[in-house]
């Protein structure tokens, strides 16, 4: 078995590149067959997995990095033409939010996290993970979500904090999570309501134009570790949602953000939650969105959001 090596070594804040440096050592005491390829930009990862052939079964593909650097790698796997079925992921957490690791707490040693990844790619024990396939119903354009996607308040948070030199000195700190914190107190004051509609898989709708966020997730974890949808399962084949309105106080929604942290928010008035296997949504009015915490600029919104099976191994 031949592994081929897809490392962020930014990711973290350069906690891949230590890790990588580890995990070499025992690779070659233990003469591992093994290629290396460091990504240089953000989407290398995803261009390489999408353009090369990756169908000699004698080769394993593992990601090391962080939820973004996993969202680059599915999405590069899943548009690659030359790839006539899946072909199985291995992942090593090495991230600064770390959300997929956390759901499935991740060993930190990269050691200890390849032995797992090498025994289940030998006897073919692989987890089917709910990935999200969203559409662009406008420009047929698809990309896939592998923990959240979001729109509103929090999409905008993850700009602010994606864009800011506030998480790059928490990251060296190792406490990159607060950063979200930060940037989701600046958004506060930037985010408007706005109109949304959503239609589930047996066409019940909510309709409201006071919008102030959007969440629809496989994974409960989002930003670092806000559990921000308690419900949410990666392999249940459903997907969870929630529709936030905007409190008309202050204080209402400085409570009801603080129930979010809290992880008991669904019985407020402003909160619907539902599960589906899959929706539309639309928006009247441009908004942020992320996928993933990868920031998007600002669209129109008219989406059809569905689930696929992917074989990820950890």
């Amino acid at each position: 078995m031949k592994y081929i090596f897809l490392v962020n070594p930014i990711a973290g804040s350069g906690r891949a590149k230590r890790k990588w440096r580890i995990l070499q050592q025992y690779l070659i005491e233990q003469s591992f067959d093994y290629e290396i390829y460091f990504s240089k930009a953000t989407g290398d990862i995803q261009k390489r997995l999408g353009n090369q052939d990756y169908t000699d079964p004698q080769q394993s593909i593992i990601i090391m990095g962080g939820d973004g650097t996993l969202h680059e790698a599915i999405n590069g796997v899943l548009h690659n033409v030359k790839i006539a079925q899946q072909i199985p992921i291995g992942y090593i957490s090495a991230g600064s939010g770390n959300d997929f690791a956390r759901l499935y707490s991740l060993s930190n040693d990269p050691v200890l996290a390849f032995k797992r990844i090498d025994q289940a790619m030998k006897y073919r024990q692989f987890k089917m993970i709910d990935i999200g396939k969203y559409t662009n119903q406008q420009t047929s354009m698809i990309t896939y979500f592998i923990n959240n996607m979001g729109i509103g308040i929090d999409a905008t948070a993850v700009h602010f904090a994606n864009d800011s030199q506030t998480k790059r000195w928490l990251n060296k700190l190792h406490m990159g999570q607060w950063s979200y914190l930060i940037a989701a107190l600046k958004s506060l004051v930037k985010q408007e309501a706005f109109e949304i509609m959503v239609e589930d898989a047996n066409r019940q709708q909510i309709r409201t134009q006071k919008g102030y966020f959007v969440t629809i997730a496989n994974n409960p974890y989002f930003g670092g570790g806000i559990k921000i949808l308690p419900d949410a399962d990666p392999t249940d084949g459903s997907l969870d949602i929630i529709i936030v309105d905007k409190p008309q106080h202050i204080f209402r929604l400085i409570w009801l953000l603080g129930a979010l942290f809290r992880g008991n928010y669904y019985q407020y008035s402003e909160v619907n939650h539902i599960q589906t296997k899959q929706m539309i949504l639309k928006t009247t009015r441009s908004e942020y969105s992320h996928l993933d915490g990868e920031s998007v600029s600002p669209q129109i919104f008219d989406a059809k959001i569905q689930l696929i099976k992917y074989p990820i191994c950890f």
